[in-house]
């Protein structure tokens, strides 16, 4: 059985704790023969031929990880990397060949040569310093969302990508492309609503704890877990299972809370096309937590049950000033009074509210509105839509999310979301979270970078890491 290769490769000194160096910069293999020439660039180091399959490895299998790698199904998996191997066991057994790692920067040391792609499925607070180094590396990449954890890394990670633009990229929502998504996207591109001053977006999550202050008890790590390096960049704190496994998401320092988490799943309906770049402001509340009678418990470190941000975006070109608002944790926008008492409000969806009339989508799960809605969603209100059709399918429809991505890891195409793309998703649903930890209105330089009138949230814009990290 496969076992983690060793290497000359030692933690140099910071805070006190282990703390990584950055990954060695290795060449790529020169191309061999194929049946199909493509220009070498196409493809990452290591590449076979286009009419064979690709070598992928893979950093965190243990959560999502693992689904990303079955939806590559038929591609060789030849190296696998997770923090935690007990918890990844069913995970190697099905991939007997792959050399197993701890640490991706061993991994990356000693299999620069052998893989043409990689997935990322770890928490969001590694996510940017397992990328950049996979750049570096010339490799295809698959990357779990938000792309990165906070605004400076997603900036650096755009701008690394402008240099490699022969890598072919993808982020993780899985509902890009899909019909539905489209025929939503195509319904507001119509106009049949007129132009959009509202947009509303509920999210039945988060489904982790939340509102729970850090535990005082100290745990230990899972046998052979490496807690100091799932750590990694992040302030440092004893290992515990209210973080470690599933539940980091709603811990600032490791995950971005359920808008970093879901946010991205509706974005790219609207975001171009409602020119979403650079809010001027953006303000968010949660929920307080009790303990007994009137006993308020302050959770600063942690997302609460239930959230609400509002971003607001001055007019844009000829399109008009819009508020867009989130809320999570079973909470939803007021019902529109030109919704049908017989229709019931779907779990998760999309309100956009247009000078003309109202859309109404759901995402996730079936649809709604039976067939009282059309393909993208109902317009409201019913009687003034009546005859409207759902207009001609003109963008391009995925119909297999990772099956895009390894076709286009050997032909140079384009994905529908790129992580450049994904970047300018993740500053938007990052510049929610911000909210959320301060609960103020926070006013947003995009150009520069800046929150203007708040130096504690604009701290958090682009953090340090922990000693011995960096990208």
């Amino acid at each position: 059985m496969p076992s983690e290769e060793t290497t000359n490769f030692n933690h140099s000194e910071g805070s006190g704790h282990g703390a990584g160096r950055a990954v060695s910069r290795r060449g790529f293999l020169a191309s061999g023969l194929a049946t199909l020439i493509v220009p070498r660039h196409v493809l990452g180091a290591g590449h076979q031929a286009p009419s064979d399959t690709l070598a992928i490895a893979a950093v965190g299998i243990g959560g999502m990880g693992q689904h990303y790698l079955e939806g590559c199904r038929g591609e060789r998996i030849v190296a696998l990397c997770d923090l935690d191997h007990n918890r990844s066991a069913r995970v190697f057994q099905r991939y007997p060949n792959a050399t197993r790692y701890h640490d991706f920067r061993k991994m990356f040391d000693k299999e620069a040569k052998g893989f043409d792609a990689l997935i990322i499925g770890t928490p969001d607070h590694t996510h940017a310093i397992t990328l950049m180094p996979a750049l570096r590396l010339r490799k295809h990449i698959y990357c779990a969302k938000p792309i990165t954890h906070n605004i400076g890394e997603a900036r650096k990670v755009r701008e690394a990508l402008i240099k490699h633009k022969e890598l072919v990229t993808k982020s993780s929502v899985q509902s890009s492309g899909t019909d539905r998504a489209r025929s939503t996207t195509e319904l507001l591109n119509s106009g049949a609503i007129g132009p959009v001053r509202e947009l509303h977006i509920w999210c039945d999550h988060p489904v982790y704890p939340c509102s729970v202050v850090r535990p005082k008890e100290k745990q230990t790590p899972p046998p052979g877990m490496d807690w100091d390096l799932w750590i990694g960049p992040a302030p440092y704190r004893p290992y515990h299972s209210a973080y470690h496994p599933w539940r980091w998401r709603p811990w600032w320092d490791f995950g971005s809370g359920t808008v970093g988490d879901m946010g991205c799943h509706t974005f790219h309906v609207y975001f171009n096309e409602l020119q979403l770049d650079a809010p001027a402001a953006v303000y968010g509340r949660g929920s307080t937590r009790c303990e007994g009678f009137s006993t308020r418990v302050a959770t600063p470190e942690c997302q609460s049950h239930a959230s609400m941000v509002t971003w607001e975006f001055p007019a844009r070109g000829n399109l008009p000033p819009l508020q867009v608002h989130w809320y999570d944790g079973g909470m939803k926008p007021h019902r529109p009074v030109e919704l049908d008492h017989s229709l019931v409000m779907p779990p998760s969806g999309l309100l956009f509210v247009g000078e003309k009339g109202k859309l109404m989508a759901g995402y996730g799960g079936g649809n709604p509105f039976g067939r009282r809605g059309l393909s993208g969603g109902l317009l409201l209100p019913e009687e003034k839509f009546r005859d409207f059709q759902q207009p001609p399918k003109t963008l391009r429809r995925i119909a297999e999310h990772y099956l895009e991505w390894t076709r286009a890891c050997k032909t140079g195409a384009r994905t529908v979301c790129p992580i450049e793309f994904g970047c300018e998703m993740t500053e938007m649903a990052l510049l929610g979270a911000l909210a959320l930890r301060t609960g103020r209105v926070l006013e947003w330089d995009a150009k520069a970078m800046r929150i203007t009138n708040n130096e504690k949230a604009n701290r958090l814009v682009d953090p340090p890491y922990r000693a011995g990290w960096s990208l």
